[in-house]
């Protein structure tokens, strides 16, 4: 019997080696094989495809009351479910279009949403992309690239998670969806293992003189080390008067912040060097630096429950 197996096993392994001898090219979770059963047109290539599921890929499902807290991805419904809802914080509050705000990442990123099923099964109320990055050898960038270059930070064998589009529906902004959106993140930092998490966070307003204080603040109290710092594009980057330290009322200004970039905050987040100005999101945007290890200091006894 010992035998039997054995010789099945070398006959798998055989055959899954001659299938990769005839791949094109592999691409992600997908390999692509040339059709042998018909002749390829000198203009057209046929494939075929096998979806390779990766068991090390993380996984994020868990429920607070009624309340569903999971990653999906691909062509998932909840991704359009939550793209509305970004489109709706980002572009038209209070609105109920079925617009949406997309891009090229959304197709290559993990989504972690908040469901309230009390309501229905797709009605999303929080969300957060994820796109995690331990290969920088490549020309691939992310999208807090398209505002800062993050060459410092990239500099290493480090693993970053980039955190970005986060929102939270209007009538859910008491803290407990962005609490559950931390705890998502958190279980995905201990599984994935992430060093830093980026991302750009953002000011409703696109004249940097009227949040010179808050920028200023930002600029002498929480400003990322040197060595892993970010820098805002020079074409896109804001220009504002800075403001002296000692003119700073800093539990003013602190008050005064976004509250996303107070909770990043709060958790110990650095900021980098400058702040863009966002002509598409009618926004002025930092970027966020933080190590992993100090949201998992304060969420993981949360995560481990996942």
């Amino acid at each position: 019997m010992l035998s039997r197996l054995t010789t099945s096993k070398k006959k798998s392994k055989s055959r899954f080696r001659n299938i990769l001898s005839k791949a094109t090219f592999i691409a992600k979770n997908v390999i692509y094989i040339k059709s042998f059963t018909q002749k390829i047109n000198n203009n057209i290539s046929k494939s075929k495809s096998i979806f390779i599921d990766y068991p090390l890929k993380p996984k994020v499902n868990f429920w607070v009351d009624k309340i569903n807290v999971k990653i999906v991805k691909g062509r998932d419904p909840l991704i359009r479910e939550a793209q509305k809802l970004r489109f709706q914080n980002f572009f038209e509050e209070n609105n109920n279009s079925n617009k949406v705000d997309s891009d090229m990442f959304d197709n290559i990123c993990d989504h972690l949403v908040v469901i309230d099923t009390n309501i229905s099964e797709n009605f999303v109320v929080g969300t957060y992309r994820l796109l995690l990055t331990e290969d920088f050898s490549t020309n691939y960038k992310m999208y807090t690239e398209t505002e800062f270059n993050l060459s410092n930070l990239k500099k290493g064998n480090r693993k970053i998670l980039e955190a970005g589009r986060s929102c939270v529906h209007p009538n859910y902004r008491d803290g407990r969806i962005i609490r559950l959106l931390w705890r998502g993140l958190a279980s995905y930092i201990s599984q994935t293992k992430a060093d830093y998490i980026i991302g750009c966070a953002s000011f409703n307003e696109v004249n940097p003189q009227k949040i010179k204080n808050e920028l200023s603040f930002l600029h002498h109290f929480h400003k990322a080390p040197k060595e892993i710092t970010a820098t805002a594009i020079e074409s896109k980057a804001a220009i504002w008067d800075m403001v002296k330290i000692e003119k700073i009322n800093v539990r003013s200004v602190f008050k005064s912040l976004p509250p996303l970039i107070k909770a990043y905050l709060r958790v110990g987040s650095w900021i980098g060097d400058g702040a863009v100005v966002d002509e598409e999101f009618k926004t002025i945007d930092v970027c966020i630096i933080l190590e992993t290890k100090k949201i998992l200091a304060k969420y993981i006894n949360m995560a481990s429950k996942n």
